[in-house]
């Protein structure tokens, strides 16, 4: 295939923009650290970066000159400088195709991986390995790229003398290694330390912020979702999907979930697209899998970048410049005119949500669903058992609102307990929840009982 034929065939995919810049560093032989927050397209983006036809669309003939290994750090079979020198040497080769006056090479490399597996001494681990890397940079008569995914736990965890062999055999072979790695924070953020330093100092100068998918590539992503299911958006469908996603791949596929779960006949007019938007808003409200993306991306976040975010929905606070920079490069905040804004609005009413939890003068009862966790007047709460949390989170969700006596068995204990608790064991229930959340459990404020219908949650 042509490289004219390949960039015709493959000019549409995703992240088509982003492969080439990374292709040019790597064709460089510029180490490089793609930084990216949870669920973006990384592990995608680094096999992406690997497959043969992206490459001629690219770099054209000189693609023939690379060797590029993908290496799926959740591959590790135990956490060790052991386990990642043995899944390094696996995947070199379970991928490497080399022609037939190249198996010399392979039974080298084989030998060296099957030393690595049943060493003799601890000594010989990493000495085999650095034996396979020489062997293959000698004889391949290619340029190695090692891309390492999912990189944040083998670098928090194993020995620090592992990242000191890799900035060894990168200052050896300068023109024929090099590495990449895929983290969800910036690497100096991960681990620090003279040994991983010296590590970390080769991608100082390289660092590559992978944000959401653009609009033509979250469309691409969605059309490639109603393909797979059956589901029937409409134009209006899609606008309220990147709206709600932002392009963020996780949010996306959760997103479509949901309104495909609800969409009628393809054909719809406005105003149905309008009721069916808004009973798809309340669900994504709580959906599970909406917020265990929000969750994951906000855990993920530095502590400066975490107040700066906060601090954007506080009148009075001004945000810290060094967060609000760090949340720019990762593309958390994008341009909305003159002011930023976040990504997507899922993440947005998830901020918020944490910014009227985390108010010091936050009054009444607040109900973290993302962390599980419990606020009275700005206050955590003891924890709650698993029935006492499904009867707070019953009466949040209603906020105002009565829940007579078989509504609360249905949510708390289930549609098969309806014959089966009493009065007396919904009372109990109620009064040691009481316990916890109230100031004054013998005169309640915000759980309130209504004589002969049932109970509420009230704001006080």
């Amino acid at each position: 295939m042509t490289c004219d034929q390949a960039q015709a065939r493959t000019a549409t995919h995703p992240r088509w923009q982003e492969a080439r810049e990374l292709l040019g560093y790597i064709h460089r032989l510029e180490p490089c650290s793609v930084v990216g927050i949870s669920n973006i397209g990384k592990s995608f983006f680094m096999r992406l970066l690997c497959d043969p036809e992206v490459q001629r669309a690219h770099l054209g003939s000189e693609a023939e000159q690379l060797a590029l290994v993908y290496i799926d750090c959740n591959r590790m079979l135990e956490m060790s400088d052991q386990g990642f020198y043995e899944l390094v040497l696996r995947c070199i080769l379970d991928q490497l195709r080399e022609p037939i006056q190249a198996r010399d090479l392979t039974r080298e490399v084989r030998t060296a991986y099957e030393a690595v597996v049943s060493p003799p001494s601890p000594f010989h681990v990493p000495l085999s390995f650095n034996q396979a890397i020489t062997a293959l940079i000698n004889q391949l008569q290619r340029r190695l790229v090692l891309l390492f995914d999912e990189f944040d736990a083998p670098l928090a965890r194993i020995e620090g003398r592992v990242f000191l062999n890799l900035r060894a055999l990168r200052d050896q072979y300068p023109g024929c290694l090099t590495y990449v790695t895929a983290t969800n924070r910036r690497l100096g953020e991960i681990r620090g330390g003279e040994d991983v330093g010296e590590f970390n100092e080769l991608f100082a100068h390289h660092r590559f912020y992978l944000g959401p998918l653009s609009e033509l590539d979250a469309r691409q992503f969605i059309a490639a979702f109603i393909r797979r299911e059956p589901v029937t958006f409409d134009e209006a469908d899609i606008r309220f999907i990147l709206e709600w996603a932002g392009g963020h791949p996780g949010l996306l596929e959760a997103v479509c979930w949901e309104l495909g779960s609800v969409t009628g006949e393809p054909v719809r007019d406005a105003l149905q697209d309008r009721i069916i938007h808004r009973q798809v808003e309340e669900r994504l409200g709580s959906s599970l899998n909406v917020r265990s993306e929000c969750t994951k991306i906000w855990r993920q976040l530095t502590d400066e970048e975490q107040a700066a975010l906060l601090a954007l929905f506080d009148p009075g606070q001004q945000p810290n410049p060094v967060g609000l920079t760090s949340l720019w490069q990762k593309r958390v905040l994008v341009a909305n005119g003159d002011d930023p804004q976040l990504f997507s609005r899922a993440f947005t009413e998830y901020v918020q949500r944490q910014h009227l939890v985390q108010r010091p003068e936050a009054r009444g009862i607040v109900v973290d669903v993302d962390s599980g966790e419990v606020y009275v007047d700005g206050k955590p709460v003891p924890a709650l058992t698993n029935l006492e949390y499904r009867l707070l989170l019953l009466l949040y969700g209603r906020m105002g609102k009565i829940c007579d006596k078989y509504t609360v068995v249905e949510s708390v204990w289930g549609e098969a307990y309806i014959n089966e608790v009493d009065d007396a064991r919904i009372e109990k229930l109620v009064s040691r929840l009481r316990q916890k959340i109230e100031p004054d459990p013998s005169h309640p404020r915000y759980l309130i009982t209504v004589r002969g219908r049932g109970y509420k949650l009230v704001g006080g």
